[in-house]
């Protein structure tokens, strides 16, 4: 067996390094992802959920065109750490999803969201990269089959849609609480997808609100003192 020279180490060592950081750093974004599952899957990364807007749209139809929209399955999940307040997002079919009982429950699919983030080439929003369905780090294995105890499915749930349509986004802390309705994204069927916000009623329409409950409760007092 020959001996490695001086030159050969050196590009082996070079090569290692590369590979030690060619991972992307997680830092909160959504993701998306989309699978057949079977052949490869694709993954976008849509950027922070703070910085989406309402009627927003990614036009994904390139990176979709090999596949069939009507059938396939797909999902935006994400999480993050802010202060100490941990957030996990999910798409959902319209239901309320699972609650996140606790900061160690968080830490779980915060790993499995990580463990697909490491793929990107480089991260942050707009990048993206296509993986064999195969894969353990694949959309297909993390959200929908992987038999793994650690993949996102296991430790989650599945926020996968089928076909086009729209999927409801919803923000869940940490603590056991009920997840709140953060918006909606909608899948055409060109292959272009829409982020709606949850619309927040205008400070008039409070106010006609207060006002109008106020007047129901000055009715029942007359009503009452009536009797």
């Amino acid at each position: 067996m020959k001996r490695l020279t001086k030159h050969a180490l050196l590009a082996v060592a070079v090569v290692a390094v590369a590979a030690s950081t060619r991972a992307a750093t997680y830092t909160g974004d959504l993701l998306i992802g989309f699978t057949s599952q079977s052949g490869n899957d694709f993954i976008f990364d849509l950027g922070q959920a703070s910085g989406l807007s309402d009627g927003q749209t990614f036009n994904l139809s390139s990176s979709l065109a090999g596949f069939n929209l009507s059938t396939v399955h797909w999902g935006v999940i994400g999480d993050k750490n802010v202060s100490g307040v941990r957030t996990a997002w999910t798409s959902t079919g319209g239901s309320a999803p699972n609650t996140i009982p606790s900061t160690g429950a968080w830490g779980q699919i915060d790993t499995a969201t990580k463990s697909i983030y490491q793929n990107f080439p480089t991260g942050g929003a707009g990048d993206s990269f296509t993986i064999p369905a195969s894969d353990d780090n694949s959309w297909n294995q993390q959200t929908i089959q992987g038999s793994l105890f650690t993949q996102y499915h296991n430790v989650y749930q599945d926020p996968n849609l089928i076909g086009t349509g729209s999927a409801s986004l919803f923000s869940v802390l940490a603590d056991g609480s009920a997840g709140t309705l953060f918006g909606t994204f909608t899948l055409g069927a060109g292959g272009v997808v829409t982020f709606s916000a949850v619309a927040v009623p205008e400070p008039s329409t409070y106010g006609l609100l207060a006002g109008a409950g106020l007047l129901l409760l000055t009715a029942r007092r007359q009503f009452a003192r009536r009797l």
